[in-house]
């Protein structure tokens, strides 16, 4: 009897010195999450499975509106294990057709300033079920229709900073002291450049323009990213905790691959020529897009150095997430002054 159970314990501890090895063969940790990964013969690793903790400290989530979104920091840190390769194009395709250098910056003729941007970026890796997929995103970074958009919620819920009216509207006193930008035909914003809070979107309307080439990257990046198959289901998350340190906690499935450089470069150039691609037996998947950045891209994917190099305009100045959050905090209520209100035939 003595002899079976030294025979068990043996068998047993043999077993948990067998199960303790194939641990530190295939398993390994990344960030927070613990990550397993599969292997072939000869130890190269072909698939990466695990869970990663995105943090609101270090801005890789972002909670607009009520909901939690993965950042393009977020989507970049998930990527470690998802294996994406994100490839600029030298050039875009504009919507009317024109072939310009990507990114491409539009200016602004009478200021010199930039005003719009459009980027390309391609993403290229497998799918969580082993597939090849391609996302292909160009998208449009219009500064100067979020400042419009920044103006028409500070003049609708701050009653002094101003209104939205038809331009033949507007009184001797604002067009004296008043700054006004269309919207559509001779409808506009009419903006009161004193008020502390149209200060405020002036300032971020600057910041905008300086950052605009990063920013526009950053976003287009995170496009890419949140529509390939391999990260789609992290575009929005569930978080815990209180509020700038909350932390969610996201699955990922990623695959390796052996493209080189080149090789990423021939399949992105065919992907925008619109030919088919075939790796191996496989037919890729090529999933293209056309978008504008929204108000939600502005407001979380704000660079790093724009954020330190932001001077708030007033003190206790919140940052640029809550002041975007502070104006949806209670739809149920009525602003201060309704935009579409007929008092003084105002829209």
């Amino acid at each position: 009897m003595n002899n079976a159970l030294q025979v068990n314990q043996e068998a047993h501890n043999h077993a948990l010195q067998t199960i303790e090895a194939l641990k530190r063969e295939n398993t390994a940790v990344l960030g927070d999450g613990e990550v397993f990964v599969k292997r072939v013969n000869g130890g190269q690793i072909r698939s990466v499975k695990g869970a990663i903790n995105l943090r609101e400290k270090n801005g890789e989530i972002a909670t607009i509106q009520g909901k939690t979104m993965t950042t393009a920091k977020g989507f970049n840190t998930l990527n470690q294990i998802a294996g994406l390769s994100i490839v600029t194009p030298e050039k875009l395709t504009l919507p009317d057709g024109q072939i310009v250098v990507n990114p491409y910056p539009m200016i602004d003729q009478e200021s010199g300033t930039i005003a719009k941007v459009w980027v390309k970026k391609i993403a290229i890796g497998y799918g969580p079920t082993g597939n090849l997929v391609i996302t292909s995103a160009t998208l449009l970074y219009d500064i100067k229709m979020y400042f419009i958009q920044d103006l028409a919620k500070k003049v609708g819920y701050n009653k002094d900073a101003g209104r939205v009216c038809m331009e033949q509207m507007l009184t001797e006193e604002e067009k004296t002291n008043n700054l006004f930008i269309k919207i559509d035909g001779l409808m506009g914003v009419s903006a009161n450049i004193q008020h502390p809070e149209i200060l405020k979107a002036i300032d971020t309307f600057i910041n905008k323009k300086q950052f605009a080439e990063r920013n526009a990257q950053s976003i287009c990046e995170r496009l890419v990213m949140s529509k390939h198959p391999a990260l789609a289901s992290a575009a929005y998350v569930d978080a815990q905790g209180q509020k700038y340190n909350q932390v969610a906690r996201v699955p990922v499935v990623g695959y390796v691959h052996d493209f080189n450089r080149e090789e990423l470069l021939d399949i992105a150039g065919k992907a925008e020529r619109g030919e088919e691609i075939v790796v191996g037996d496989q037919k890729v998947d090529v999933i293209e897009m056309v978008n504008e950045a929204t108000e939600e891209d502005f407001a979380a994917d704000a660079d790093d150095e724009e954020i330190i190099q932001s001077s708030p305009v007033m003190e206790n100045t919140t940052s640029h997430v809550d002041e975007f959050e502070k104006v949806y905090a209670n739809q149920q209520e009525p602003p201060q002054q309704n935009l579409f209100t007929m008092e003084r035939g105002e829209f």
